[in-house]
């Protein structure tokens, strides 16, 4: 599948904004995209970790639209997100490219005089591209998905030796599922190994070997099982 930043890439020079942090989020080890606030360092962490998105442009579009005082002006939104079409079978499901813009819940109120002129003139864009629009808060961002990939942050520079990790990927596939605290224990009667395993199974859903339900907190009842990338990545 080609990609976005094959077409489309910044159309404007990344610059610091003063009192809010920025700088260059590195993408996957594969590229650097630029961020001007926390919300969108903690937005591109999100979309790293979701296996459905292979690109993201930052400021990726000027957009003329008419003020609300009748001026003509630019608009430019934060990210363009494109999505794999890998694991959709039927074309009216398949997720269009988002369009995004990221705003704290305060400056979307304060501003929204302001700010709606940007909005209908990217919604319209949004609409002859096949694309999508979509604005972005606190609320929106920090949900449950958020709090789960962020507690498996931690592990993702852990190791599990690879005997280790044979073994619980073996015995998971046989069993078809599992929970977290259920496999250890099937697999081992000591303690120490029990929770040994455990935090190597956090360790293995970090880095999408294991998968499991993002969306729903996180519990040692957390049903887990071999994600299907595993085999093709060599894995198992």
């Amino acid at each position: 599948m080609k990609r976005i930043s094959d077409e489309y890439s910044p159309v404007r020079k990344a610059q610091t904004v003063y009192g809010s942090i920025s700088g260059n989020y590195s993408f996957r080890g594969e590229k650097t995209i630029w961020f001007e606030s926390t919300l969108e360092r903690d937005f591109l962490f999100k979309q790293e970790y979701n296996s459905n998105v292979i690109d993201v442009v930052e400021q990726p579009i000027s957009i003329p639209y008419i003020t609300e005082l009748g001026n003509e002006s630019v608009y430019t939104p934060d990210y363009l997100v494109q999505f794999s079409s890998a694991i959709y079978n039927d074309i009216d499901f398949f997720p269009a490219p988002l369009l995004i813009e990221i705003k704290p819940r305060k400056k979307l109120k304060e501003d929204w005089n302001t700010l709606r002129p940007k909005f209908r003139a990217a919604y319209a864009l949004a609409s002859e591209k096949a694309w999508k629009f979509k604005i972005i808060d606190e609320s929106r961002l920090y949900d449950q998905y958020w709090e789960n990939i962020n507690f498996l942050k931690r592990f993702r520079r852990s190791h599990v030796d690879e005997v280790d990790q044979r073994v619980l990927i073996e015995t998971l596939l046989k069993l078809g599922f599992s929970t977290v605290n259920q496999l250890p224990a099937y697999i081992f009667k000591d303690e120490k190994n029990v929770l040994k395993a455990i935090r190597q199974i956090w360790v293995l859903i970090s880095k999408n070997i294991l998968a499991c339900d993002l969306y729903n907190p996180f519990t040692t009842e957390t049903v887990i099982w071999v994600n299907d990338g595993s085999k093709a990545q060599g894995v198992i």
